[in-house]
């Protein structure tokens, strides 16, 4: 935990100068969108554009990019064996039979991501992408997961390929099991939005050299 928090602090640097243009981007759109890393505990007020065209402009880009990537009722992929992988035994019969169990996977596939909330995972993180230009998504057994700019740092080397990922979350510390601190006797007016009960959670991954993951 630890390390990753070193980690994470040391590669701030590197991303300040593309949150701080994202967040201003953000104001002339989506305000809500991208936000500042901080630990701000009381009432934050956001800055509300005097026009709605930029807000317009990325839902209505972001509605385009996800039907083109995720099409409703029809595959974005197609699975089939390579013509020099079937073999000449292979006869016309064996491959369409190939062919129709293929389309029932993919049928499968598709019912598992209309049941799951990945296409509103997607959806967040190409509305990232057109304000901020940046999005990290985690795919886990679970299904999609969206991380924002201000919430995870990248090392990359010289070529662009990454070595380091460092995320950080708030989660509750009573799903954790971590008791959490006691309120103060006084509590100060106007304090609204506490992050007392929210624990933070770095997680570091990096580039293994030998297995190329």
């Amino acid at each position: 935990m630890s390390k990753a928090r070193e980690r994470y602090t040391q590669l701030l640097t590197n991303r300040t100068q593309f949150l701080d243009t994202a967040v201003e981007c953000s104001e002339l759109t989506l305000p809500y969108l991208v936000q500042q890393d901080d630990n701000y505990k009381g009432k934050r007020t956001l800055i509300q554009p005097y026009q709605s065209v930029g807000a317009k402009a990325v839902v209505t880009l972001a509605a385009k990019l996800m039907l083109a990537i995720l099409p409703p009722q029809s595959a974005f992929f197609k699975l089939q064996v390579r013509d020099d992988q079937l073999g000449e035994q292979m006869d016309q019969s064996m491959r369409s039979e190939l062919d129709l169990s293929f389309s029932k996977i993919e049928r499968l596939i598709m019912d598992y991501i209309a049941a799951s909330s990945d296409r509103v995972v997607v959806h967040q993180a190409l509305k990232h992408l057109i304000v901020s230009g940046n999005a990290l998504i985690f795919m886990s057994k679970d299904g999609l997961k969206h991380y924002p700019l201000q919430r995870y740092v990248v090392n990359r080397d010289g070529n662009g390929n990454v070595v380091e990922i460092v995320t950080k979350e708030l989660i509750s510390r009573e799903i954790l099991g971590i008791e959490s601190p006691k309120p103060p006797e006084q509590p100060v007016n106007g304090d609204y939005g506490s992050t007392e009960d929210d624990a933070e959670v770095y997680t570091y991954v990096r580039m293994d050299e030998n297995s190329g993951r």
